[in-house]
């Protein structure tokens, strides 16, 4: 396999062990993109996802407590299974808790570690550095632990870790496509029944996250539109409607829906539910070698998520303006949790470099931010190999 990983994992382990050591296990995980499917994983939704080639690296050997080092905070975590308590803030380590309490809560025999994290994905932009972190963990530990897991069963641990453990109220799409996603193809995932599906992509097209430099705390807002979502599936329930989440809501339903919910919940539900459906006809043209009718969907998602759900902002709408008056983008729309961190772009594979250098310049005049932009290769999901320091 002989995977790449950075020399500053090497020489921070190093600082951290004081001494050689033959057999170190190394773990890298992806960050994801949102391609269709804004807000419907928590409501047992239709998303389609991919990975992206920015990870999270965890390196590390077993030991009887945690002693875990970010380079990126420069900072060493060190804690024991008795020290598990749940967060009332979440700190960087609290990530790495929640994973060993999710191994404990499953019954899985694992002690502690020695290792060091480090990662290249930016916080707070929608690109999952959490999810990356944790799923980099679990592998990492079960690698470690000589754990025989399967691949959505280590992505459900990861999912705990961050849900139950600390808290954010996510659903699995981050974690699943991390752990499950493969080269080159997104993944489609049913959030209600945790089915999955390959959807390779073709090769004329290319995605790109332009981040617009607004940095957001997706807890917040994921915590309110999911108190709101849960009222709606409580209203309709008490109303006597047998469902068990939004999405089992049909968009032939939605007149009769408008008769029970206030207009504030019926906003959150129509976009849910026509969601979907725009993540089923997404998948749909991409299997036709249809990019303009994605790109088309993909716009329909945006202001979906802007009118409805409303979790754009106001540098992603100026994205969203210069992004649709360059003719080679095809489709454009925020990606992520919303209210600040990423648009992903769809353009035609030979015009993106042109693309990229247009909409940066255009946004760097007109707001004085720079925004940071990522080409998006799909390097499939999280891999682990022993290495010898």
């Amino acid at each position: 396999m002989n995977l790449e990983f950075p020399e500053v994992l090497i020489n921070s382990f190093r600082d951290l062990v004081h001494e050689k050591r033959d057999s170190v296990v190394v773990s890298k995980s992806p960050g994801r993109i949102e391609i269709l499917g804004n807000h419907t994983d928590y409501n047992g939704g239709l998303v389609l996802t991919s990975t992206i080639d920015q990870f999270v690296w965890s390196l590390g050997i077993p030991s009887p407590e945690t002693i875990l080092h970010s380079i990126d905070y420069n900072e060493t975590s060190r804690f024991n299974l008795d020290d598990l308590a749940v967060p009332t803030e979440i700190h960087w380590s609290d990530y790495a808790k929640g994973v060993f309490w999710a191994f404990h809560r499953r019954h899985h025999a694992v002690q502690g570690i020695t290792g060091v994290v480090h990662g290249n994905l930016p916080q707070g932009s929608g690109l999952s550095s959490s999810a990356a972190l944790e799923v980099s963990l679990v592998n990492l530990i079960s690698h470690l632990y000589k754990l025989n897991i399967l691949p959505k069963a280590k992505a459900m641990l990861a999912y705990e870790a961050e849900r139950l453990f600390c808290g954010v109220s996510c659903g699995i799409m981050d974690q699943f496509a991390t752990q499950l996603g493969k080269p080159n193809s997104l993944l489609g995932i049913n959030c209600g029944n945790m089915l999955t599906q390959d959807v390779s992509i073709p090769e004329n097209i290319s995605f790109v996250v332009v981040n617009s430099m607004v940095k957001r705390s997706a807890g917040v807002i994921l915590n309110k539109r999911r108190a709101e979502c849960l009222e709606a599936l409580s209203t309709l329930q008490e109303s006597n409607w047998d469902i068990h989440s939004l999405s089992a809501v049909s968009t032939e339903d939605l007149l009769s829906v408008a008769e029970i919910l206030n207009d504030n919940l019926m906003k959150r539900v129509t976009h849910v539910v026509k969601e979907n459906q725009r993540v089923r006809d997404g998948i749909a043209a991409i299997k036709d070698n249809n990019p303009q009718s994605l790109g088309k969907i993909m716009i329909e998602s945006h202001n979906s998520s802007r009118d409805l759900f409303e979790v754009s902002h106001p540098n992603l709408e100026i994205l969203m303006t210069i992004a649709t008056q360059q003719k080679d983008v095809i489709g454009c729309r925020l990606t992520g949790a919303g209210l600040g961190g990423n648009l992903l772009l769809l353009a035609k594979r030979e015009m993106i470099e042109n693309v990229v250098s247009e909409i940066t310049n255009n946004y760097e005049q007109e707001t004085g931010l720079e925004p940071e932009t990522a080409i998006c290769a799909i390097p499939g999901g999280v891999v682990v190999e022993d290495v010898s320091l």
